[in-house]
């Protein structure tokens, strides 16, 4: 899962950039003599100007997303009920369910207790090259279900003790720190609520007639992590070779530590309580694409009924009912509150944003043009392209941002060309989270990049091979099982 507080703050000539730029684009465009309807002119203006400040974050990419619906209210291109509405959208209720379970998972160490059994399991037994599979694992399965930050800012501090404790190595501690920070940041592909971009590509293909699951989402996304993962896996190991075991470390004044020496061997009530909220909440969003699949009765109304947002929201309700002696309850309002709520509002931005440029036409108008000057005509070309370009872009913008703004305009130049929406919408939806490049392209190549044992040529380079690779093996992914699913 992503959060939108997780990149390094911009810098001031970005911001500068962004404060100039994005008023002239919005007058540019709306004085430019376009070939469109009025709405659609205006709708233009808006969105010039939306993507601007989403590039240089001349405000926190959130208020951006928040002042959409206004800017849509204000330009005359459509009705305060209507715009504001996609604020309160069904699906955003998938986030807020789930950030709850994530800020418990923190809150009782649930998270660093998953983290453990994977890091110190008897099959590693610190051996290097096995104690990085082990922690893009941890790092890989905690992402599915919780922050891509947190999951980093989970385990870095143990990778930096087990450092600590060996020989200085340099290149293998590079090697290291990438290839957890690159796995945390693709888990979130595998499951529908591990990264913004997954369900908002789920909830414009709903508005394309296309039905989605979470288990239709994790038949593509599951093994596109497996294969990205592994890439990761190998390029670093290539790179950086590793080096001396890891083992525990004694720190200079004689204290010895252990790898998450901190967790407790007894769960707590708190654990416990949490792994229920869980287990409910995995088992409400599996049930319908099971049931579905297997021809269970009634399958239809169970599928209604145990929508993604409403399963969310009960199986975390856990967690303010039952009680706990540290914190009165299981999770307490006050600190519930401290989710990321800029996610719940760059959702809907971008959900009203989309909806505009379908309705009034201007997504269907900027696909032509797109086809007219790429002279692309085939679905597999279109869904390339959207790998390889979605990838590089989101190394200047948010993986959210960039899911909002390229998969409605995909969809309108699917249908221009008389091809399924459905490959290369995946296509914008998967490659936005593979950005490896730069420190701020995603919270964990941030944090990595902070402890100072990331050079950032270091981190460049790694990053243009993964970030090849990575296009090539989702558009491998999507061309084989798209078809298969009959979405192709």
């Amino acid at each position: 899962m992503t959060d939108v507080s997780s990149s390094i703050a911009p810098s001031r000539a970005r911001v500068l950039t962004g404060a100039v730029g994005a008023p002239l684009t919005f007058v540019a465009l709306w004085l430019a003599p376009l070939p469109l309807e009025t709405e659609a002119h205006r709708l233009a203006a808006i969105f010039g100007a939306v993507l601007v400040a989403w590039i240089t974050e001349v405000v926190p990419i959130a208020v951006t997303a928040l002042l959409i619906a206004p800017l849509i209210v204000i330009c005359g291109v459509d009705e305060a009920k209507e715009s504001f509405r996609h604020y309160a959208d069904p699906l955003l209720y998938l986030f807020v369910g789930g950030f709850f379970i994530a800020e418990a998972m923190r809150l009782h160490g649930l998270d660093r207790r998953i983290a453990k059994a994977i890091v110190t399991s008897g099959a590693v037994r610190g051996l290097p090259g096995r104690v990085r599979v082990a922690l893009m694992v941890a790092g890989g399965l905690l992402s599915m279900w919780i922050s891509n930050t947190a999951s980093t800012a989970i385990l870095v501090p143990i990778l930096i003790g087990m450092l600590g404790g060996r020989a200085a190595d340099p290149r293998s501690d590079t090697g290291a720190l990438l290839a957890l920070a690159y796995g945390c940041s693709i888990g979130g592909l595998g499951t529908l609520i591990g990264s913004p971009p997954n369900a908002i590509t789920v909830r414009l293909l709903r508005e394309a007639d296309v039905s989605m699951s979470f288990v239709d989402w994790s038949l593509v996304g599951m093994p596109t992590v497996i294969l990205i993962g592994a890439a990761i896996f190998y390029v670093t190991r290539w790179l950086y070779p590793t080096g001396a075991r890891f083992e525990a470390h004694d720190d200079p004044d004689g204290t010895h530590h252990e790898p998450f020496e901190d967790v407790p061997a007894a769960w707590s009530r708190g654990e416990k309580v949490t792994a229920v909220a869980f287990g409910l909440a995995v088992a409400g969003w599996v049930i319908p694409g099971v049931g579905s699949a297997v021809g269970l009765p009634h399958a239809d109304a169970i599928k209604t009924a145990l929508h993604p947002g409403v399963v969310a929201i009960v199986a975390s309700s856990v967690l303010f009912l039952a009680p706990d002696e540290a914190h009165g309850r299981t999770l307490p309002w006050a600190q519930a509150a401290k989710i990321d709520w800029g996610i719940i509002l760059l959702f809907g931005g971008g959900i009203a944003l989309g909806t505009q440029l379908v309705e009034t036409g201007l997504a269907a108008a900027m696909s032509r043009g797109f086809v007219a000057l790429t002279g692309i005509e085939s679905l597999w070309t279109l869904t390339g392209a959207c790998c390889l370009f979605t990838i590089f872009f989101t190394e200047v913008c948010s993986n959210t941002a960039s899911a909002n703004m390229l998969v409605p305009l995909v969809i309108a130049i699917a249908a221009e060309l008389g091809v399924s929406p459905v490959p290369p919408a995946l296509a914008v939806g998967l490659a936005a989270s593979c950005a490896f490049m730069l420190p701020i392209a995603t919270g964990p190549n941030a944090i990595v990049y902070s402890t100072g044992r990331v050079p950032q040529p270091q981190m460049i380079r790694t990053g243009l091979i993964l970030n090849l690779l990575s296009a090539a093996l989702v558009f491998g992914v999507i061309r084989l099982l798209c078809p298969l699913l009959g979405w192709a």
